[in-house]
């Protein structure tokens, strides 16, 4: 019981850091623009090079974007499919289609700043490695904006952002 004290106390104060704001000159909930680390400014360019490809809009399960690439899933038509593509370096590339099931968006609806989606996090966790960036699909063509963050000693976070880098959860 009281490692699960513990563990939820550390947890809280993570929280409490990462929502607090970004500090600094910065207006409480604003992050200034700083140079992703997350190739999160090639997610439009990959985007665009998948509907050139498949002939117009998709819908995606999910975009992310590593320090190398962006990778995108795409929904078939009807929703029972999902095409993994993966962008680098300008070049895209695709592997076969899988059954798949969930939520999907249009890129019509993916609002982010690139410079500054993930600035908030790099000031609060500046010892932390953003490892993803992420966009998912909700019902009705929501998104949510997350960045995967691993600390120094090894643990994991998910922390959900807006599409201008404001820390909305942990």
């Amino acid at each position: 019981m009281r490692g699960s004290v513990v563990a939820a106390l550390a947890v809280s104060i993570v929280v409490s850091s990462v929502l607090g704001g970004c500090g600094g000159d910065d207006a409480p909930g604003t992050c200034a623009p700083g140079d992703p680390v997350l190739r999160v400014e090639q997610i439009e360019p990959a985007v665009a090079a998948v509907e050139a490809e498949l002939g117009g809009p998709q819908r995606y399960f999910e975009i992310n974007a590593t320090t190398v690439l962006v990778n995108l899933f795409v929904a078939s038509p009807d929703g029972t499919q999902v095409t993994p593509y993966l962008y680098s370096k300008g070049t895209l590339s695709s592997d076969a289609s899988r059954p798949a099931t969930g939520n999907s968006f249009p890129s019509s609806v993916i609002d982010i700043d690139p410079q500054s989606v993930t600035s908030c996090i790099s000031g609060q966790l500046p010892t932390s490695t953003q490892d993803l960036f992420l966009i998912q699909g909700g019902a009705d063509d929501a998104v949510r904006y997350g960045v995967l963050v691993t600390s120094q000693a090894g643990g994991q976070l998910l922390v959900e952002v807006s599409g201008t880098g404001v820390v909305l959860g942990v």
